[in-house]
């Protein structure tokens, strides 16, 4: 049970989107009353109570996980601010889109944040059209059809609008699949906008430099970090940022003493190290910034710089073991009829990789290792399948802003086994992973799906047939 919860937990995003409900309600409700009065809407894959760390105790709010975004936005609707026996409080339920985006439903009068569609259409079709076809799911409000703004052409894209949150759920559900139907991003309010992460956390770091007026060695002592033992960091960043940027946010942490900044052209990141004028303020800049969102939407990963030195120490101390694993994969293929050759390759090269590594003090797998660019746990990788395999299922990827190198990219879908190709489409945020079995495409979408990789949160789901999208655009053609 406890691993189970953990499990969902660590779970940033759920699928389907918006099946997860957050209430709010009296500490004296069980699971079992939950199961009771929301099981008539569908079926209910879990119930998770937070209790209080310290004294056991629950802490008044309640998670509900529905198999379907109809069978939550159904239960939402009929269940806000009802109560259960035995006590009259009434619930308040929300959708958990996931664990630090929590939204409110909305009264009948008032804009619901989940009504509207954003699906993709031929740029020949009319709203008319569009209205006829998702009618028939609910009540249509309204059809706008996205247009080009200097040519005012037609892009492809609408959204679709419908009166209740639940309308919609049965429309992304039963929709034909051609129309890739997705909830739109809520609207915010001009008036009053939503703070994002990112700006809270600018906020936080912009204000705990320049509220404080005091002398630096006052501003060191209010820095609640342990003392480190290295004065200088380093750091892999989106490879659009500039120099000036860079040193601009490095420059909020007190101390900046330098910054020195490259982009690598093979990784597509940009590197580079940071000097701070005592240990305490490089502790702070990787306590502060590490994963710190910039721009919005990617993470720069900031650790502990090792000099060469370092790796030098630790090559050569790796030395002996090496060489007495290479002496003895030697002899055994000198003394055997049938020599294991694949052993004795294996160790030359980690011999081979380890002097390199030790004489000149780069480590082949320095940047992977130290700053890992996944953030779900993988199996090792597998071999591709041929190039001219049958497709038994492709994967449809949305990586935003940007996609990560080809060559990551390569790397994390290949360990699913059966993969034959991985590529994105230029100048685009999507891509394909094709596959020579269902199994291992499969395994793909359900680890990859919400991961972050190289600091680019990707979506990974199953796309369309390839000989029915390649029917469909000659059609439209």
């Amino acid at each position: 049970m406890n691993n189970r919860r953990k499990r969902n937990e660590d779970t940033s995003e759920d699928s389907p989107v918006y099946s997860r409900l957050f209430l709010v309600c009296d500490r004296r409700y069980k699971e079992q009353d939950f199961r009771d009065a929301f099981s008539k809407f569908g079926t209910i894959d879990d119930i998770r109570i937070p209790v209080d760390h310290n004294t056991g105790e629950p802490r008044g709010v309640a998670y509900i996980k529905f198999s379907k975004t109809s069978e939550a936005a159904n239960a939402l609707e009929e269940m806000n601010k009802k109560s259960l026996k035995p006590t009259d409080r009434p619930l308040k339920v929300m959708v958990a889109a996931n664990r630090s985006d929590i939204h409110t439903v909305k009264n009948e009068h008032e804009d619901n944040k989940f009504n509207r569609l954003f699906i993709t259409v031929p740029k020949t079709i009319t709203e008319d059209e569009i209205y006829e076809v998702f009618n028939n799911y609910g009540k249509v409000e309204s059809v706008t059809i996205q247009e080009d703004r200097k040519t005012g052409e037609p892009r492809g894209f609408a959204y679709v609008r419908y009166k209740l949150f639940s309308e919609a759920a049965i429309a992304f559900e039963q929709c034909p699949h051609k129309y890739r139907a997705i909830f739109a991003l809520p609207k915010q309010d001009r008036k009053s906008p939503m703070r994002t992460s990112f700006e809270s956390n600018i906020n936080e770091l912009a204000s705990a430099s320049n509220s404080i007026e005091r002398p630096h060695l006052d501003l060191i002592s209010m820095m609640n970090t342990r003392s480190a033992n290295f004065t200088r960091v380093n750091f892999m960043c989106c490879p659009r940022l500039s120099q000036m940027q860079v040193e601009c946010l490095f420059d909020i942490i007190p101390g900046m003493v330098d910054c020195q900044y490259f982009v690598d052209p093979v990784r597509q990141c940009g590197k580079g190290y940071v000097s701070y004028s005592n240990p305490i303020c490089a502790g702070y800049a990787v306590q502060k910034l590490n994963e710190f969102e910039y721009p919005p939407g990617m993470k720069i990963y900031v650790k502990p710089y090792r000099s060469k030195f370092d790796y030098h120490e630790q090559n050569f101390n790796r030395l002996p073991q090496v060489a007495r694993t290479l002496s003895q994969a030697v002899q055994s293929a000198a003394n055997s009829a049938t020599p294991d050759l694949a052993q004795l390759a294996e160790a030359i090269a980690e011999a081979s990789k380890l002097i390199k590594m030790a004489t000149t003090g780069i480590s082949e797998n320095h940047d992977s290792n130290d700053l890992n660019y996944c953030s779900v746990k993988l199996p090792p990788p597998q071999p591709l399948a041929d190039i001219d395999s049958e497709v038994a299922k492709r994967c449809f990827l949305v990586c935003k802003p940007q996609p990560p190198p080809l060559t990551v990219l390569r790397d994390i879908f290949c360990r699913f086994g059966d993969l034959i190709n991985v590529y994105t489409l230029p100048n685009k945020t999507v891509g394909y992973a094709r596959y020579a079995s269902t199994q291992a495409a499969d395994e793909a979408m359900r680890v990859l799906h919400g991961a972050e990789v190289c600091g680019v949160r990707i979506k990974v789901l199953e796309a369309e047939d390839e000989s029915n999208a390649k029917r469909r655009k000659c059609a439209t053609e």
